[in-house]
């Protein structure tokens, strides 16, 4: 799936394509949108995050989305990403990137209509973490229990922050 076909599905891309208008110069608003058209949006297995912009070497490589959010929030996510893309593909060439979430960024996502913040919070990602979770250590000396989504090197020796003692890696 393209970022234009996820667009066309949710009745987004007029909203692109105004916000393109509105930022872009000279003519070179086509352009723009053909390779935001273009860049492929994939499903992303993270649960700290709602979505992220992936680009290297200057060019796009994909739009990761966690489908498992809310409509709505996934919608308002797909813009913030779309707003990074734009705010990436509109720089000169050579230009450094300069703030992820800075003045330039901020003009886009308001031209798409979204509020310009950072992070977004999803109920149903935070309740996926939850189940993702698994118990990785055990304190020896006062019992707690260290729950993560990873599990911890069990060629290292961790110790409890709060009592001093020994935790044993399962």
């Amino acid at each position: 799936m393209t970022v234009k076909q996820y667009a066309d599905e949710f009745d987004l891309w007029q909203r692109i394509e105004a916000a393109v208008g509105e930022m872009s110069l000279k003519g070179s608003t086509s352009t723009l949108l053909e390779k935001i058209a273009a860049i492929p949006i994939k499903k992303s297995h993270a649960t700290r995050r709602l979505g992220a912009y992936v680009s290297q070497g200057g060019e796009p490589v994909c739009i990761r989305l966690q489908f498992a959010q809310e409509t709505e929030n996934l919608q308002q996510t797909f813009l913030h990403e779309v707003a990074h893309a734009c705010d990436h593909l509109s720089r000169k060439k050579n230009s450094p990137y300069q703030q992820a979430h800075g003045p330039s960024w901020k003009s886009w996502a308001g031209a798409l209509g979204i509020s310009p913040e950072r992070c977004g919070e999803s109920a149903a990602v935070k309740d996926l973490h939850q189940q993702r979770l698994k118990l990785v250590a055990v304190c020896r000396k006062c019992g707690a229990e260290f729950h993560r989504v990873r599990r911890l090197n069990r060629n290292r020796k961790y110790i409890h922050q709060q009592c001093g003692g020994r935790l044993k890696t399962i």
